[in-house]
Formats: C-alpha cells, sequence, structure tokens
C-alpha cells in the first residue's frame, strides 16, 4: 500500500546517562505561533523529575532560554503532587466565550511517588487524580484560577490541606482530551468510577486504575459546558456514563481521545487493557463511541475496526487523533500489531490513518495504514515502546510532528530508561 505520508526521522534529545532518559512534550500555547517545550527527565513508571520549558514565538526559529520548573515535584507534607493548574500547556480556542479552555490534570501522592507507583499493581493504590479547567481570555498568556470538574458532592481542593480525605477520593477521575465544538460548547472527557455490578464479571480482577471503588468500573464521561457571560464561567452538564466489563478490559477505559468529524458528530476513542485475561481469546483492541447530540448521550462502547470490516489489535497504550488544515481529513496516530498483544505490549508499531469519517459506523481506512516508526530487531530491543508522544500540525507548513521517547529501544528492566527522544515530521 502507497504511503500517505513522507517521514522524516531524527535524533532530537538522547539518553543524557544510563538508566535516564528525556521526555519531550512540543506544543502550541494560544492561536498564534508561539510554541511550548518542556523537557522531562524519567527514570521510573508514571514518574518524571527535572522538568525544564522554553518557549518559542517565531514557531521554533529562535528559542527562550531554558527555564527550570521544578527539580522535584511540589511537596506539602507526605504528600506530592504532579501537575494541578499553572501556566504550563494550553488548550482549545473557545469562540463562544472568546477565550482559550484548558484541561487540567493533578495528581495527589501519599510518600515516596516512585514506590507508590510500584505497588499500585498490587491493588495498593496510595494517589488521587482530578481534574481541573482554567481559560486565558489573552491567547494563553495568563490563566485564570483552576476550578475543579465534579460530578459529585464533594469540597474543592484545598491549597492548605492538600490531602482532605473528603477531597481524596470523591470526584476522582483521569481527565480526557476536550475539544470546542461546532455547536458552541466546550466538551471535556473524563474517566470516572461508574457503578457495575454482574457476579460472573467482578470475578475477574480488575487491575489499575481498577475501580476506583467498590462496585466500580474505570468508565467515561464527558462534560458539556455553555460560556456563562455573566458568571465568566461555563454552566455544566454531564453525560450519560459508558463502560466495558471487566471481561474486556482489566483496566477500564482511559487515555480518551476526542474528536468532531465533518458530520457535526463526536468521536471518542478509548484506550482499553486485557491484562490478566488470555491475549487470543480477548484481544486488545481500540475502543470508541459515537455522541449524535454533541456529547450529552454516547453509544454504547465497541471495537474500532477497519473500513473493510476487520477487527484489528491495539495495546494498551496512548493514541491521537488530528486535523489536517491541508486535506481537511482526521488523522489517527497508535499502535496497531500484528500479533495479539498482552496487556501494554508490544507497543509498535506506530502508525497513521485516515479516519473514514463518511461511514455509518467510524471506522479506520485500511488502504491509509502508514508506519511512522517500528522496532528494528537488529538494533532495538524486544522491550522498545513506540508510544508516548505528542503530535500536531505545524501551523505554517501544514506538517505532522511527532515527538516520542523510544522507551527499551536498549533493552528491559531498569534499562528501558536509556532511551533517547525523536522528531518525526510527516508530510503528508
Amino acid at each position: 500500500m502507497p504511503a500517505i505520508c513522507e517521514v522524516h526521522k531524527e535524533l532530537y534529545v538522547p539518553s543524557p546517562e544510563p538508566r535516564v532518559g528525556t521526555s519531550v512534550s512540543m506544543g502550541y500555547i494560544g492561536r498564534g505561533l508561539r510554541r511550548q517545550e518542556r523537557r522531562a527527565q524519567v527514570r521510573s513508571s508514571d514518574w518524571a523529575d527535572t522538568v525544564r520549558q522554553r518557549f518559542s514565538d517565531d514557531n521554533g526559529r529562535t528559542w527562550t532560554d531554558w527555564e527550570l520548573v521544578y527539580e522535584e515535584a511540589p511537596t506539602q507534607g507526605e504528600w506530592t503532587q504532579s501537575g494541578g493548574p499553572g501556566q504550563g500547556g494550553t488548550g482549545p480556542y473557545d469562540a463562544a466565550a472568546d477565550r482559550l479552555y484548558k484541561p487540567v490534570f493533578q495528581r495527589l501522592v501519599r510518600g515516596d511517588p516512585r514506590e507508590a507507583m510500584s505497588v499500585l499493581w498490587q491493588g495498593d493504590r496510595r494517589f488521587c487524580d482530578h481534574g481541573f479547567y482554567q481559560t486565558s481570555p489573552d491567547d494563553g498568556q495568563t490563566w485564570g484560577e483552576g476550578r475543579l470538574l465534579r460530578y459529585e458532592d464533594g469540597p474543592d481542593f484545598d491549597p492548605e490541606n492538600w490531602g482532605a480525605d473528603a477531597f481524596f477520593r470523591t470526584n476522582e477521575m483521569y481527565i480526557g482530551r476536550a475539544l470546542t465544538t461546532s455547536k458552541g460548547t466546550v466538551v471535556q472527557s473524563a474517566t470516572i468510577p461508574v457503578e457495575h455490578r454482574d457476579p460472573d464479571d467482578e470475578k475477574v480482577k480488575s487491575v489499575f486504575p481498577n475501580t476506583y471503588r467498590e462496585g466500580c468500573v474505570a468508565g467515561v464521561m464527558c462534560f458539556v459546558g455553555t460560556w456563562n457571560e455573566a458568571r465568566q464561567d461555563y454552566d455544566w452538564q454531564t453525560s450519560n456514563r459508558i463502560f466495558l466489563p471487566r471481561r474486556q478490559s482489566t483496566r477500564g477505559l482511559v487515555e480518551l481521545d476526542l474528536s468532531e468529524l465533518q458530520d457535526g458528530r463526536l468521536l471518542l476513542l478509548m484506550r482499553g487493557s486485557n491484562t490478566g485475561l488470555d491475549p487470543v481469546e480477548c484481544p486488545a483492541r481500540k475502543w470508541f463511541s459515537v455522541s449524535d447530540d454533541g456529547g450529552l448521550t454516547w453509544s454504547p462502547v465497541r471495537d474500532m475496526r477497519y473500513d473493510t470490516g476487520e477487527q484489528l489489535y491495539s495495546p494498551a497504550s496512548i493514541s491521537h487523533s488530528v486535523r489536517s488544515s491541508r486535506t481537511g481529513k482526521l488523522y489517527w496516530a497508535g499502535n496497531v500489531p500484528d500479533t495479539p498483544p498482552d496487556g501494554n505490549g508490544p507497543r509498535y508499531p506506530l502508525q497513521i490513518m485516515e479516519v473514514d469519517e463518511d461511514a455509518d459506523v467510524p471506522c479506520f481506512r485500511k488502504d491509509t495504514v502508514t508506519v511512522i516508526d517500528d522496532r528494528d530487531p537488529e538494533k532495538d530491543s524486544e522491550h522498545v515502546q513506540l508510544s508516548n508522544f505528542s503530535l500536531f500540525e505545524d501551523r505554517e507548513s501544514g506538517d505532522m510532528e511527532v515527538y516520542l521517547i523510544r522507551l527499551g529501544e536498549r533493552g528491559g528492566g531498569e534499562d528501558v530508561w536509556t532511551a533517547d527522544a525523536y522528531r518525526y515530521v510527516l508530510k503528508l
């Protein structure tokens, strides 16, 4: 099959030392050509330190000096904070509010973060996740206060008492992608606990982020916001809740990717996981749901397929969708291996393909599948991961850019972190 783009790969940031890699996050701030780049050192799962950032006002031609965001994540007593409202990052422009909307993820960890991340697979969850949002009336130069997203009664975050009991286990969510719609609303996706009681299904062991709470699985809900000029804030409605039973995804639905199709429907693509299940009998997929009413009602969850009707494999790994201003088409990038994945892997190859938006049921156009990168058996270990990447369109050239740290390229165990970061330019 002919490739839909030319792929140009270059080494961007080499591993600074053995068992340490550098993650790279790149994107635009606001609607112009201002870019923000963030780098962080990674040496353990789901945690980073030595976070630095720089800015460019001319689309990456020149840059400010690097500034240190933090050496170690901020702490308060026994609590460590990752993310939270701040000046980093951005979000979509909301024309109805004439401002930017930014989703904000916050994680609070009790005790040493690296230890907490290592014991969570044993069912010992020593942290909580919450979702906030901020708005900017000046194209991302400054941001307003962080506001907590709520789907149940519960207190606000207390900056003087991070781990307050009432806050810790209410309104927990793993915030996903947000978009501003052609209807003039903001739609914010989130993974939340969804009640699901089935005696047979409960015999299947849940795995982090598991149930959040007893009698629940990690499902999905969307917040639909309409700007209230008088209050200078959003009026929020919440959607129906969707989920998969444990026998289809032991880790629920997470890393939510939200797009608007050309006919106004909303498409939500989701990561599941078959960790702990037989990978052949319970294949790993990418899952999706569609909304015909702007995000308030979502269809039952189904597995994403090719336009030929064929099913496809996809491990528990992040994916991203982006619409090209050059072609007008919606593209999806993620991992689609040839063999049945077992939980998180294999996370290669990394491909990009076109989403068929004209179909009654959204699907991928199989004849557009193009490899961005793959494992080189002569150079890469079997542990290589082509995941955890950022993807966006260059606003001047129309090319797509991917920034990715190739974890595991030099081996498994602690050597997973001895990894280089790469930049890929996709010329459509």
